[in-house]
């Protein structure tokens, strides 16, 4: 048992200390609680067997003890962020099958509603585990996401959820793809398609979803400026052979059509899909067969009665902060404005005060880039995060100020002193991961 740590032998003696007490009192009780010490005797003597043969295999197949270190420092990071990390430490790792599993499998469960790093995890997890042994995983779904009206601030958006389903097999894509509704999601999805153009049984997945995309035009708009829905659709029709190009930009055209004659959004403009227009005319006239989309198609009908004024009253020290003057006195003021700021809650806003707050800091010290007072912004910021909530009720947002902290702190040991110090467990693993890992690696691995 030489192998056995210190807490490993912690585990065997509580099971042998168990079996030992239901021993030494099965010698004066009834038949009936004999019976009952046996049973639980029983249950000693199995738990001690299962410990023994854990420890015996986690003795002979131990994982790298830098790989350990990384592992205990990514699990300190907020979730799903956390599971990210933890499988982006893998492939560099050179692992066996059975030593991946349950780091996968781990990753799924931190992964929480972020289907995106569930599905690579389940996509790891698929490709080492035991199928004699162990269970498989349930497949990670995107259920239909919320409908966004003209009032909302945020739009559910899957990311690279599609992207990474296609490594997943034709069926698990089309399960992926089976609840597409939003134009963001049929965004994100024709960016998937484009980088797998050569690829043909893919695409009625898109032209479905152009065909069943929902009327919102909070959706569509968002669509259209943040994700690359038009580029990628012209783009990949004009890969397509002939025929299959000219089917997928009709579907496209008709997409258009039912989304700008639809009741629009108070502030969404005409003007603004005018580029748009010439590049899908372009394109129609090369390969024949599909009616223009003429200026009229843009114009706005209707309106909603719920428009979008929901900007946060952060908007004027927002503007302050990206253009104040590089002076000590104006840059102090703008830091206390900041400090004791509080956001104004209105219906349909989202965001939080801490977020909208992390997000002054930032803009702030973007405009002080070169600027010798940028040190003293993004000090006030680090103490600001490090004492926030940031990291439990808005990891995305902790995770921007993360990077921009390590991109402030790099190879600057005084900086990374003080961001290790400043009281976050979970920044300090952030950091102390920066750096432990390859300089090469770390944009790889780290959100």
């Amino acid at each position: 048992m030489a192998f056995l740590s210190q807490a490993s032998s912690h585990v065997l003696f509580g099971v042998t200390s168990t079996r030992n007490r239901l021993s030494s009192s099965a010698s004066g009780a009834s038949p009936r609680s004999s019976k009952a010490d046996a049973r639980l005797r029983y249950a000693a003597d199995m738990a001690f067997a299962l410990a023994f043969l854990w420890l015996l295999a986690a003795a002979n197949d131990p994982l790298p003890i830098e790989l350990e270190a990384r592992l205990a420092l990514a699990r300190a990071l907020p979730a799903p962020y956390s599971g990210a990390v933890i499988l982006a430490l893998l492939p560099s790792a050179k692992l066996a099958p059975r030593q991946i599993t349950p780091l996968a499998e781990e990753a799924f469960h931190l992964a929480g509603a972020d289907k995106t790093v569930a599905l690579r995890a389940w996509l790891v997890y698929r490709t080492s585990f035991d199928r004699e042994t162990q269970a498989a995983l349930d497949f990670p779904l995107r259920l239909v996401s919320p409908l966004a009206g003209c009032a909302d601030a945020e739009v559910s958006d899957p990311g690279d959820y599609y992207r990474v389903a296609i490594e997943a097999g034709r069926r698990e894509f089309e399960m992926a793809t089976r609840h597409v509704r939003s134009a963001v999601e049929v965004g994100r999805l024709a960016e998937a398609l484009l980088a797998r153009s050569s690829e043909l049984e893919y695409l009625p997945s898109l032209l479905i979803a152009l065909d069943q995309a929902r009327e919102s035009d909070r959706e569509f708009v968002e669509a259209i400026r943040y994700t690359a829905l038009h580029n990628s659709t012209l783009e990949l029709a004009g890969l397509l052979p002939a025929p299959l190009g000219r089917s997928l930009l009709l579907h496209y055209r008709a997409f258009l059509v039912r989304h700008l004659a639809a009741r629009r959004c108070a502030g969404n403009r005409a003007e603004e899909f005018e580029g748009l227009f010439r590049d899908f005319n372009r394109l129609a006239a090369r390969l024949r067969g599909v009616p223009p989309l003429e200026a009229e198609a843009a114009k706005v009908r209707a309106t909603h009665t719920s428009t979008r004024e929901i900007e946060p009253n952060g908007f004027a020290l927002r503007h302050k902060a990206e253009t104040v003057a590089f002076d000590d006195t104006a840059i102090r003021s703008v830091l206390t404005e900041i400090e004791k700021f509080q956001l104004e809650q209105k219906p349909g806003l989202t965001v939080a005060n801490e977020e909208m707050k992390s997000l002054l800091y930032q803009r702030l010290a973007h405009r002080l880039e070169n600027a010798p007072q940028r040190d003293l912004v993004l000090e006030a910021w680090v103490h600001f995060v490090a004492h926030s909530r940031l990291r439990e009720d808005r990891p995305q947002a902790w995770f921007r100020a993360a990077r921009a902290f390590r991109e402030w702190a790099a190879k600057n040991r005084g900086r990374l002193h003080q961001l290790a110090s400043a009281g976050d467990p979970a920044l300090a693993a952030y950091i102390r991961l920066t750096v432990m890992l390859p300089e090469s690696e770390v944009a790889r691995i780290l959100p």
